[in-house]
């Protein structure tokens, strides 16, 4: 049976991956400002991705990734009580 797009998890894990992507950002000591700089993205879009409203392809996380100079991996790592 195929995987369906709309899995229960999807919107939670997103909303991980935005809070991931937060907290590497500020540890760097970065805005969104400086991130969308970086990466090409625009301030809007990088808060849309860090509040879990928008879903970057892989691409972009990729993108993402260099521009904060870590793994893509690394915006993935996130505990299960829901950091």
């Amino acid at each position: 049976m195929p995987v369906s797009p709309v899995h229960p998890r999807l919107a939670q894990d997103r909303a991980r991956f935005g809070r991931r992507l937060a907290t590497i950002r500020q540890e760097a000591g970065w805005t969104q400002e400086t991130l969308a700089d970086a990466s090409g993205f625009d301030r809007k879009t990088i808060n849309r991705i860090e509040n879990g409203r928008h879903s970057p392809s892989l691409d972009r996380v990729l993108v993402l990734a260099y521009a904060l100079g870590v793994e893509a991996r690394d915006l993935f790592r996130w505990d299960n009580s829901g950091g």
